[in-house]
């Protein structure tokens, strides 16, 4: 509940800010967020090495971050931001290892680079480095057993009934239609991508290898839902502006 209440806060502060300059100076800051993934990693929290450890709290980084970066780089795009923001995080989530994260990130990017105006050599070997990428993430161990409450809960809600069940499904379903909507009305690349991240987590999520994100345990994927929402609606503030 505190988690939720500081994300709407998030989402509320960046829909007030004065217009930003999203489309373009902004997508820098998808650098620094796929950097920031080598931060676990960085302070010795362990393997796998996926969380922020701030004090006796956990925060799964990638959750935070991916989804921003997607939207950040479905902005018109400076070549090299996009070619060192992706290969970032995707050298992060191998390390860690992240197979979930990487392949929702993958196909969020993917859904990106078909339709973008990026040089061919340049989207391929984009694509080049995300599939081998994914490829040596699935093929590492990980040692992490999945708890029924974090990467079970769609298992859990069947065991519970029916209903549950359902009802869990057309939650999950109900944020990858929001962005899909704001994509559409706002015309955003970045907010389809962060869609299409999200219903990839949701379809892993039967596998058991991933925290489901908003339905599961964690404050990782609440914070990057309301991070995310929050930019989505201040873009979409700022293009309809009278110019």
């Amino acid at each position: 509940m505190i988690v939720t209440v500081v994300g709407i806060a998030i989402q509320v502060i960046m829909v007030r800010l004065r217009p930003l300059k999203f489309l373009t100076d902004i997508q820098w800051l998808a650098l620094i967020l796929a950097a920031s993934l080598f931060i676990p990693m960085a302070t010795g929290t362990g393997t796998p090495a996926r969380w922020l450890v701030l004090g006796h709290v956990r925060v799964y980084l990638a959750a935070v971050a991916l989804p921003l970066v997607l939207f950040l780089l479905g902005a018109p795009s400076h070549t090299l931001a996009t070619i060192t923001s992706v290969t970032t995080a995707a050298i992060a989530l191998v390390l860690q290892p992240d197979a979930s994260q990487l392949t929702a990130f993958a196909l969020g990017t993917l859904a990106l680079l078909v339709p973008a105006t990026l040089p061919r050599p340049v989207r391929l070997g984009l694509c080049g480095i995300l599939l081998g990428s994914a490829v040596v993430a699935w093929r590492t161990p990980d040692s992490l057993a999945p708890v029924r409450y974090v990467e079970g809960v769609f298992i859990l809600a069947a065991d519970a009934s029916p209903w549950a069940f359902v009802a869990a499904v057309v939650s999950a379903a109900l944020p990858v239609a929001a962005f899909v909507w704001a994509a559409r009305v706002n015309r955003s690349p970045g907010a389809f991508a962060v869609a299409v991240y999200w219903g990839a987590l949701f379809a892993l999520a039967p596998l058991q290898i991933t925290p489901v994100p908003l339905l599961g345990f964690g404050a990782g994927p609440i914070l990057g839902y309301f991070l995310v929402a929050g930019a989505v609606s201040h873009a979409g503030t700022v293009r309809n502006q009278p110019a």
